[in-house]
């Protein structure tokens, strides 16, 4: 007989399609964001260093995001030609079943 009764209902599981985001976080992205937002209307106003500032801001963006071009672009060549040219199973073409020569004989061990 088995320990317990199998329930008809399925069990209660938390959804993991939505990230789980605290209070504290969301305060610090909004802190950010005022500080952005007063830089820019700084810059706007006419404020030379704000300007040096947005434009250090948006150049690290763009830096960001063609980096990540630049990675999805690599990732979706290697996706696509990974099963074309897999050759890691044939073996090293180097080695001919001996190990290579050593430089450094081991050490005996001390007493």
């Amino acid at each position: 007989m088995p320990s317990h009764a199998p329930s008809s209902m399925d069990p209660i599981v938390r959804s993991r399609v939505l990230p789980r985001v605290s209070f504290r976080a969301v305060m610090l992205v909004t802190f950010v964001a005022a500080i952005i937002a007063a830089v820019a209307r700084s810059a706007g106003d006419g404020a030379t260093f704000a300007k040096a500032v947005i434009v250090a801001l948006l150049l690290l963006a763009l830096f960001f995001f063609l980096s990540s071009v630049a990675f999805l672009l690599s990732w979706v060549t290697a996706r696509m030609m990974i099963g074309r040219f897999d050759n890691t199973r044939e073996g090293n073409p180097f080695a001919k079943d001996q190990l290579p020569p050593q430089l450094l004989k081991p050490r005996e061990p001390e007493l």
